[in-house]
């Protein structure tokens, strides 16, 4: 059976190559626009994962996301985000502004493939510094939080594999502070189930969890 140090090594090494990546995509971008398609097959990729396992994607698979956890985290205050930031309002309005940005842009290049990768690679880079820059202020997840593509996964996938939490929590908020989305699970004790769709099922409060109280 996987210990959770080597889950945790594990998914840590992942990290970092998607976070390479990343980077290898952002800088590419600049130079060979077409790059930017790449931002279409993890809109699709996070779709896809969230219909099956909710924002499982969003863990380690995403390459903004874990960019931001290996590179941006050791740089970030690691604050409470608050509340209005995950508001479906506040996502929606961004959901709304970026694709209008593309509604926009795409028409007049429609039928250069080459040129219509740069609307994409825009998006690309100015979202990731509003994500780098906010990331900093308070934890580098915050992005995640209203990111258009991590809010259709959590439409999609918000009961598909929950975090089940047994009768024996008690309390303690463990879990909470290892959760990169920041919620705590104890708070859905009486329910006996997460509702919360932005769990990325990571498995990390489950590790945390002395009592043994939570599993999928």
């Amino acid at each position: 059976m996987e210990t959770a140090a080597t889950r945790n090594t594990r998914n840590w090494t992942a990290q970092f190559w998607m976070a390479m990546l990343f980077i290898g995509l952002l800088i590419g971008g600049i130079f060979y626009p077409p790059f930017g398609y790449f931002m279409l097959i993890c809109m699709v990729a996070a779709m896809a994962f969230g219909v099956v396992s909710g924002r499982s994607w969003c863990d380690w698979m995403c390459p903004r996301g874990s960019f931001f956890d290996v590179l941006l985290k050791p740089f970030s205050r690691q604050r409470d985000v608050p509340g209005f930031f995950s508001h479906w309002a506040f996502r929606a309005a961004w959901m709304t502004v970026l694709m209008s940005v593309l509604a926009v842009r795409l028409p007049p290049l429609w039928g250069d493939w080459y040129s219509m990768g740069k609307p994409f690679v825009t998006l690309l880079l100015v979202t990731t510094v509003v994500g780098i820059i906010s990331g900093m202020v308070y934890h580098q997840r915050i992005w995640c939080m209203f990111c258009p593509m991590g809010s259709m996964a959590n439409l999609l996938g918000r009961k598909k594999q929950p975090l089940l939490v047994a009768s024996g929590c008690n309390g303690c908020g463990q879990c909470e502070k290892v959760c990169r989305m920041q919620i705590y699970p104890g708070a859905y004790k009486e329910d006996g189930i997460v509702a919360d769709g932005d769990c990325l099922k990571c498995s990390y409060c489950i590790d945390e969890c002395t009592q043994k109280a939570l599993r999928f």
